[in-house]
């Protein structure tokens, strides 16, 4: 998707984004599987911009209009909060003047560290 973020240390990414017609699910409208996706970058960039990696372990999507190709839309994730290896994050898609369009929900978890001895530690 290419889709360039803006990654700050206060655990926030963000993003402008016009999809093209080729995102279509209906005519002109961007398939909810694509917006979904950009959400979880958004999320995926704001954990990365603090160094924490991790894996999408489960998100929730809630879309409140249709995402229209050739719209311009501002995205933007955040990190919500941390307790040992899950993190929860959150990210929206909104248009210039605010408005939003989908919001989502996920939790992310840190990959154990390897056990020593094993293969993977060597």
């Amino acid at each position: 998707m290419k889709i360039r973020f803006d990654r700050r240390e206060d655990g926030t990414a963000e993003a402008r984004w016009t999809p093209g017609m080729e995102w279509s699910g209906y005519p002109g409208v961007v398939h909810g599987g694509l917006v979904s996706t950009v959400l979880d970058e958004a999320m995926s960039k704001a954990l990365a911009a603090t160094g924490i990696r991790t894996f999408t372990a489960e998100i929730r999507v809630r879309f409140r209009r249709p995402v229209t190709a050739g719209g311009e839309y501002a995205i933007r994730g955040w990190v919500v909060d941390r307790v040992k290896r899950l993190i929860t994050a959150e990210a929206t898609l909104m248009d210039a003047a605010g408005e939003e369009f989908a919001h989502a929900w996920g939790r992310f978890l840190a990959p154990l560290p390897p056990k020593s001895g094993s293969a993977a530690a060597e």
